[in-house]
């Protein structure tokens, strides 16, 4: 009996004493970690937003900017919430100034501001003006960001909490946030990561697991109700680009430029032209008989649309745009025989093409949903300008007409520029079809920034995606 006694606290002695040079030899960070990280938020199970995290180094300290795009239904509420935020902060990650632009269930509210010895001080934008705010507050403040990076940077000890002060600029205040170091531990994944929680949420559970180089890999509030997972950044890209041409909420009001002031009868203008900034120096500018574009002095770019002095357009390469893949399926059964169905014996390319781009538009409803095969476009009659984009391609093609599938932005009535999908089909020139909105030719607010539907072609169109603006230069009606 006794000897058993012994072996089991042998035992239990053993698996402690790891466990305790475990939690003494956790990381003390020097920095935090430099670089882009990309989530997806889920509600359920099911995918509801996005964010985006990039720290740069900056002077001394450090760029801590973020983007996200969120839309939340259940246990009572609603929210929808898309955000821009930028803080500078120093080297202990300390709060120097901010910038945070949100749209908040469809309030608009714009804040930005400096830290001083004893306040803070913010200028707030809304709907009922521009005002000026002290926030009095004595010490350092942090960022949101910090809060999952600070623990490690002050040697993170397992079982000891940490009240941190970070400035909540939604609610224009510093809250006091306790901070727990649960432990080390070992993810599914078979990652090293440190196991946090917090009391940012009221009354509900907020964990948190940051790899050893302080990157967060999940948050889980409410028992993994909601939850924040780090996922590669080609996914989050595709994504990213997926969503904002399919309008999604979770990425509408991050995605919408708007124009001020709007366009009057935009279906009615014979040109337009439209000076864009924040396209990266390194994206391509696509030229054609549809529009010119010109890289200006201060970096934005200016589109004009139709060409006003269009470069000759010889035809296609042979094959070129008539080729059946996978998400234009051209040579299928069901493809040809609507094609056959809906041309009867019309042979003139131009109204077939109108004929095509018009049985589209009138016979697939327009909706929200995932980009899906042409196919499966007529199966349910459904579609957002993806679908309709494909299923159009794929008619164009059966039928011998060079086409390609291409996106960019569209002006809508009251909105503002959104992210769209369109074709465009050979008739002596590349001419732009919607058929979504049955327009042969589109019209000149369709800003063309991709050609093509593949990985990489998305992924340099979620680059701009919530960077850019828009100012009208000159339209003539």
């Amino acid at each position: 009996m006794k000897t058993r006694y012994l072996t089991l606290l042998l035992t239990v002695l053993l698996v402690l004493i790891p466990l305790q040079l475990l939690a003494a030899s956790l990381p003390k960070l020097s920095a935090p970690p430099v670089g882009e990280r990309w989530f997806t938020v889920s509600m359920g199970g099911e995918r509801v937003g996005f964010a985006h995290l990039n720290i740069t180094r900056e002077g001394e300290g450090y760029r801590i900017s973020s983007e996200s795009g969120v839309k939340m239904k259940g246990l009572g509420f609603s929210r929808e919430a898309s955000a821009k935020e930028s803080y500078l902060v120093r080297p202990d990650l300390a709060l120097v100034s901010f910038f945070s632009d949100t749209v908040i269930d469809g309030s608009h509210l714009t804040v930005n501001g400096k830290v001083a010895a004893n306040a803070i001080h913010a200028t707030v934008q809304s709907r009922s003006g521009t005002k000026e705010r002290t926030i009095k507050h004595k010490g350092v403040s942090y960022p949101p960001e910090a809060l999952n990076i600070y623990p490690l940077m002050a040697g993170a000890v397992s079982g000891k909490s940490y009240k941190i002060p970070m400035l909540d600029l939604e609610a224009l205040k510093v809250k006091q946030v306790k901070v727990k170091v649960i432990g080390q531990e070992t993810l599914p994944s078979g990652l090293p990561a440190v196991h946090l929680s917090n009391d940012l949420y009221p009354i509900v559970d907020n964990d948190i697991w940051v790899d050893l180089k302080g990157n967060t890999v999940k948050e889980a509030v409410r028992e993994d109700l909601v939850v924040t997972e780090a996922v590669d950044e080609a996914t989050a890209k595709l994504q990213l680009a997926d969503d904002a041409l399919s309008k999604k909420d979770m990425v509408l009001d991050f995605s919408l430029v708007p124009v001020t002031p709007p366009l009057e009868n935009p279906q009615g203008l014979k040109r337009l032209a439209v000076e864009v900034s924040g396209i990266p120096e390194r994206y391509p500018l696509l030229q054609g008989q549809g529009q010119s574009a010109t890289r200006l002095l201060d970096g934005s770019v200016r589109f004009v649309m139709p060409n006003p002095a269009p470069a000759p357009e010889g035809a296609p390469p042979a094959g070129t745009g008539l080729e059946a893949t996978q998400r234009i399926p051209a040579d299928a059964p069901q493809i040809v025989a609507l094609k056959n169905e809906i041309l009867v014996k019309e042979s003139d390319p131009v109204a077939e093409v109108r004929l095509l781009a018009a049985w589209v538009a009138r016979e697939i409803k327009g909706s929200g949903t995932d980009s899906q095969s042409p196919l499966e476009t007529l199966e349910k009659k459904e579609g957002n300008c993806q679908s309709h984009a494909r299923l159009y391609a794929s008619l164009a093609r059966a039928a011998g007409i060079p086409t390609r599938f291409v996106s960019g932005l569209v002006y809508l009535p009251e909105r503002g520029f959104l992210y769209h999908s369109w074709a465009e089909s050979y008739l002596n020139g590349w001419v732009p079809v919607d058929p979504t909105f049955g327009e042969v030719p589109a019209d000149v607010t369709h800003i063309k920034l991709v050609e093509g539907d593949s990985a990489g072609e998305m992924e340099a169109l979620a680059g701009v995606i919530g960077r850019i603006k828009i100012k009208v230069a000159d339209k003539a009606y």
